[in-house]
């Protein structure tokens, strides 16, 4: 998305209710889908320090960053989350 525009048309969704999160693979990330649209990216890496896995989320034109996430089971909440009050959309 960008800067300006607002998240996906949703018809029949209340606004109060979040976004529909998918993920599609690529050669080294997922791609993150807000409702179908491209929104961001997510990486998997292995923390040095203990060896488990860590996600980073990264959403376009974000100007807060990227989030960190160790819990796997997490990630869809956390990025639906981050897509939802993303201040520039």
């Amino acid at each position: 998305m960008q800067a300006g525009r607002s998240p996906p048309h949703r018809p029949g969704i209340a606004e109060d209710e979040m976004t529909q999160i998918t993920f599609s693979q690529t050669a080294v990330t997922k791609r993150i889908l807000a409702d179908g649209e491209h929104v961001g990216e997510l990486y998997r890496h292995t923390d040095p320090l203990d060896g488990g896995a860590v996600y980073i989320a990264h959403l376009d034109e974000d100007p807060r960053g990227f989030r960190r996430i160790r819990d796997r089971a997490r990630v869809r909440g956390v990025v639906a989350s981050m897509v939802d009050s993303h201040p520039l959309w």
